[in-house]
């Protein structure tokens, strides 16, 4: 079989994380998450793994995390597409996590939200 000088090495990596890189880094996602007081589910059936992420007081209320290739590394990615941060940064993935859900979770319990409609 004769091959071009000029084709590539290797295969570009896939958008979407393997079964096995994508468990990893999203395992890792779920400990600090845990740790920081959410629930967490990973979940593996369909084309990818994702990881939900909640509140244990309101379960219908979260976020699933997948991971995806991007610029060079792999990234925690949320369901609405948002880039969170690159899978070596778990920590400020987890913080940044914390910053879109804690509004949710609050106005899920505020008092006066059937008032103001």
């Amino acid at each position: 079989m004769w091959i071009p000088p000029n084709a590539p090495a290797a295969l570009p990596l896939p958008t979407y994380s393997g079964p096995w890189r994508a468990r990893w880094h999203l395992t890792l996602l779920s400990l600090v998450m845990r740790r920081n007081g959410w629930k967490t589910q990973l979940r593996t059936t369909g084309p990818r793994h994702l990881l939900r992420i909640y509140s244990k007081c309101t379960p219908t209320i979260g976020e699933s995390v997948s991971v995806a290739w991007g610029d060079g590394a792999w990234w925690y990615q949320s369901s609405t597409g948002l880039w969170l941060t690159p899978c070596r940064k778990s920590e400020l993935a987890a913080d940044k996590l914390a910053i879109l859900l804690t509004p949710w979770v609050a106005a899920a319990f505020d008092p006066l939200r059937d008032e103001q409609l």
